[in-house]
């Protein structure tokens, strides 16, 4: 059975976003890297001023260009604003790879693993190391956090079989060394990778 390296609904998100929401002041070329263990998607322009990763993951989206993103609505290329990475997210649920996001000051970067190469690292990897192949507790929940772009509590709690109070210092602890940041209240607070 033959399975596509890429999801093609993540690959076309990102291409749309890569036009749609890339800053045109700058002329720079969007970069494209194709490696064999992934494809990471370089923009110009980063997040628009006042966004922040964890406004972007809840849904919310501004656009620096109306004019294109109307054009691509009217075309029916895009759905519906602030959907595009619920929907890259969504194309990998079906796997043991997740999609990276990365934002610095003036680009934006998407990482897309390639699903056949993760696999294969991760049947060696159980083999000698045993179900996850992860150096200690800390490195699992950040594998979580990575695999849907959150991690809640209660899934600490039934990835790594512990109570509350040790899924709690984990995700603290975590948080104290900058790897993961909380979003939300009590039993709605997500926690997302930095």
């Amino acid at each position: 059975v033959d399975t596509q390296d890429y999801p093609p609904e993540a690959v076309r998100e990102v291409l749309l976003n890569c036009i749609v929401h890339r800053d045109y002041s700058f002329s720079g070329s969007t970069l494209v890297n194709i490696y064999d263990d992934r494809i990471e998607f370089i923009s110009l322009g980063g997040l628009v001023t006042g966004l922040k990763m964890e406004t972007i993951f809840i849904g919310v989206s501004q656009t620096r260009n109306p004019a294109l993103a109307a054009v691509f609505y009217r075309l029916r290329l895009i759905e519906s604003f602030g959907t595009g990475i619920e929907k890259i997210q969504q194309s990998y649920l079906d796997t043991a790879a997740r999609p990276e996001f990365i934002a610095v000051y003036g680009g934006f970067k998407v990482v897309l693993p390639n699903v056949n190469e993760v696999q294969a690292k991760e049947f060696s990897i159980s083999e000698t190391q045993g179900c996850y192949g992860f150096a200690d507790e800390k490195d699992k929940v950040m594998q979580l956090a990575a695999m849907q772009g959150y991690v809640t509590r209660k899934q600490v709690e039934d990835a790594l079989q512990v109570k509350t109070t040790k899924a709690y210092m984990l995700l603290q602890e975590l948080c104290d060394a900058g790897r993961l940041a909380p979003i939300g209240v009590g039993r709605s607070r997500k926690y997302i990778s930095r």
